[in-house]
């Protein structure tokens, strides 16, 4: 432990500028930055922010007490994630859990779509947004936070984690804010 932390200690810190402008690290810092994008692109946060509102949508009598089933969820897959991280593998997790979040977002909107035609409808996209936020949790929400100590060695690993997590924040904001315009533009 010692050695590595002497080896550690001589390697030069990187910082924010020079690491954006390094082509050494460039494709390990893109590689970061899209994790951390597609992440928040996956469409999560407006699951997690509007999750009330969409299950008063979907006919929920007490959408709040869905709302707390989303955020039980949300608590047992992460720990599921955690088993599975190094078995199943990095990037398997985060295939799979974003094809099956897409599958989610695909099942969620045509129920959504045909709930007053058909009442099951309804159980099908609130089964689609507990399934949809389980694979989150399964691949894009973990990994994407300790994908980048992993991509870095020691010298520019704390540049590259303040770079990641300012892009997850920001687009996280910028979705949490933009979310509500466009679910209105998209109802014709």
């Amino acid at each position: 432990m010692r050695k590595e932390k002497e080896e550690a200690d001589r390697q030069p810190r990187v910082s924010i500028r020079s690491l954006i402008l390094s082509s050494v690290y460039r494709q390990q810092l893109f590689v970061s930055l899209m994790m951390h994008l597609s992440q928040q692109l996956s469409g999560i946060n407006a699951i997690f922010y509007y999750s009330t509102a969409i299950f008063s949508k979907a006919g929920v009598s007490q959408p709040v007490y869905a709302t707390i089933g989303v955020g039980v969820i949300n608590t047992v897959f992460t720990l599921v994630s955690v088993a599975l991280v190094d078995r199943a593998g990095r990037r398997t997790l985060t295939l799979v859990g974003l094809g099956g979040m897409c599958c989610c977002t695909v099942a969620m909107t045509v129920g959504l779509k045909f709930q007053n035609n058909f009442s099951w409808m309804s159980y099908v996209s609130m089964a689609a947004i507990f399934l949809f936020v389980s694979f989150f949790e399964i691949g894009p929400g973990p990994i994407p936070w300790f994908i980048v100590a992993e991509l870095f060695s020691q010298g520019p690993r704390p540049a590259a984690i303040a770079l990641a997590g300012c892009c997850n924040w920001t687009s996280n904001f910028i979705i949490g804010m933009a979310f509500p315009y466009i679910q209105v533009g998209c109802q014709i």
